[in-house]
């Protein structure tokens, strides 16, 4: 952030603080900043680029993309445990982000994120997660990450009419 955006930032912070001190609860306070509208979200050969939040690109790297993207392709979600299910159609994306072309690097590479320790797949969705919230904040990238519903599948939320690029 520049000089002036940092001064605007320490301003509100003051005010907030002011507010609270004077009794003001915290549902008052959300109330007047409100929640992030969702914008639009585009894939890019390096990650993602928020053309709502001035152009913003969180880089990904090749295996984040592609674990990225196949979840895009499936709104309803994709159950960790099915993940095996999508081994081609990962191995297809994750060629297209890499810069290996050795099939069998490939395949190693997607066999990691499909094991049944799901180590992989756990780590590649929170450094997604951290990667988002660092450049939005918790609430703005809640519609962008990748999240596990009331039925144990993995989405993200953002409206499919708002990505271009899967």
């Amino acid at each position: 952030m520049d000089k002036d955006t940092l001064s605007l930032v320490d301003q509100v912070r003051g005010l907030l603080s002011e507010l609270r001190q004077r009794g003001v609860p915290e549902d008052v306070l959300l109330g007047m900043v409100g929640k992030p509208k969702v914008g639009k979200l585009a894939l890019t050969p390096v990650g993602l680029k928020l053309p709502d939040w001035g152009d913003l690109l969180v880089r990904l790297t090749p295996m984040e993309r592609t674990l990225y993207i196949l979840i895009l392709r499936y709104p309803g979600g994709i159950r960790p445990d099915d993940l095996w299910m999508y081994y081609d159609e990962l191995c297809d994306i994750y060629g297209s982000q890499t810069v290996y072309d050795d099939p069998e690097l490939i395949k190693d590479a997607v066999e990691s994120l499909c094991d049944g320790y799901k180590g992989a797949l756990y780590t590649n969705i929170s450094r997604i997660k951290r990667k988002l919230v660092d450049k939005l904040g918790a609430m703005a990238s809640e519609p962008y990450v990748i999240s596990k519903d009331k039925r144990g599948m993995y989405t993200i939320s953002v409206p499919r009419n708002l990505v271009v690029g899967i």
